[in-house]
């Protein structure tokens, strides 16, 4: 039984790494089969299994992304930002890129770079640049932003769900290392990469006035749906319940229903979480990373039990994809926890994946939709060699930052 429950994880992770775009349908028919090898599937049980608190909070923000969009929340925000630059280029690809890293910490990270991507190519365009750095640099900012709260991406999103830590306390933790990273990066590109100081003229639909001007009243609106999960436990409930409930009821306010929206609601996504789920749960239950346990359970009190979570799950997540790495990695953390070890290794976790996460073209859906973008609009790929190599230092840097923080978490207890 082991062995075939085993060979189905297998098999199920080589389909996401190899068959990404069927990811979700065969992830999630694998789980149930390892649910079922078990002979634990009934739905009570699958109820259990599967965190609908994750799934809520998933659901909910790609409702609301979806009004925010239609709205012209987004372009309105691009507009400004290209204000600002007065047509230079080096001060419009920064504020971009700081723009990507602060909305992804709060909205779906996919969406920013779909908004903010075609901006870049258009100004690499009318300067005869290459566009490959301005899409990597954004992909880099768009998945270091996510990595920042608890629900900038799917994996910080699990995490929260299995470690039951506050919203706040995700902020306080990964916003002050992902701001850092980013500055750094800022100096590095600002420093080192050769811009054009001429002016540009950017004439796109994002740099004009807006006839909308009710976009504020639906950014003002997020922004108290952003508060009230700061202090969801104040309030009692979880941020899936504030996320549903927001979401349905700004629907109800537009008059709109889930057919109108459903092509924005990423559906592959809640599929590969469940499954994932699944296959994670089935792990679990024949002990296989006993082995492992055994090995770093000595270390549980130690610094380096951090340090080796998150420089392994930033190159493990850069090669087997960072969301199915994260649950892999939670039923091992949730162990040691047990077994003396503190709250830094989520914190360790989220940094491992985030940073981790621009690595390779398959690290993350972020990767993946840039690229699509790319060869889309430029008839153009990065090859994974070269995806590789472009975002290595910026990895390492990011490894080496968080390894700081790591330290002074672990050493004050924090």
């Amino acid at each position: 039984m082991i062995f075939f429950i085993l060979a189905v994880y297998v098999v199920a992770y080589l389909y996401i790494i190899f068959k990404s775009e069927t990811a979700s349908i065969t992830t999630f028919i694998f789980g149930l089969l390892s649910v079922l090898l078990l002979g634990a599937f009934d739905f009570e049980s699958v109820s259990k299994i599967v965190d609908f608190n994750t799934l809520f909070i998933l659901i909910g923000m790609m409702i609301m992304v979806s009004v925010l969009k239609r709205r012209g929340v987004f372009s309105e925000i691009s507009r400004i930002l290209i204000k600002m630059s007065k047509g230079n280029f080096l001060v419009l690809t920064m504020l971009i890129y700081i723009g990507i890293f602060f909305l992804s910490a709060f909205l779906d990270n996919v969406t920013t770079i779909i908004i903010f991507v075609p901006i870049l190519f258009y100004t690499a365009e009318s300067l005869e640049l290459d566009p490959k750095p301005l899409l990597t640099n954004a992909i880099l900012f768009s998945n270091l932003g996510g990595m920042t709260t608890a629900i900038g991406d799917p994996p910080n999103i699990v995490i929260y769900s299995v470690s039951k830590l506050s919203f706040i306390s995700f902020i306080t933790h990964l916003m002050p290392p992902g701001i850092l990273i980013m500055l750094f990066q800022l100096y590095f590109l600002g420093k080192n990469v050769r811009y054009p100081r001429t002016g540009i003229g950017i004439n796109i639909e994002a740099s004009k006035r807006s006839e909308n001007q009710k976009w504020l009243y639906y950014f003002i609106a997020f922004t108290g749906v952003v508060l009230f999960m700061a202090f969801h436990e104040a309030l009692g409930l979880e941020l899936g319940v504030i996320s549903i409930i927001y979401a349905f009821t700004i629907l109800f306010v537009e008059d709109m229903n889930i057919h109108s929206i459903g092509d924005d609601i990423e559906w592959d996504s809640i599929f590969l979480i469940s499954g994932l789920y699944l296959l994670n749960y089935s792990i679990e239950q024949i002990n296989i990373t006993k082995p492992l346990l055994a090995v770093l359970s000595p270390l549980a009190n130690s610094v380096f039990l951090p340090l080796f979570i998150l420089w392994s799950s930033m190159f493990v997540s850069g090669f087997l994809s960072a969301l199915p790495v994260t649950l892999l990695y939670l039923s091992l953390i949730k162990t040691l926890i047990r077994l003396g070890a503190g709250n830094e290794l989520y914190w360790a976790l989220a940094l491992g994946i985030g940073v981790g996460g621009n690595l390779t073209p398959i690290s993350s859906m972020c990767n993946i939709v840039g690229n699509n973008l790319f060869r889309n609009m430029k008839n153009e790929t990065l090859s994974f060699k070269e995806f590789t190599k472009r975002m290595l230092k910026p990895v390492l840097s990011g490894g080496i930052i968080s390894s700081v923080f790591l330290i002074v978490f672990w050493w004050f207890g924090i």
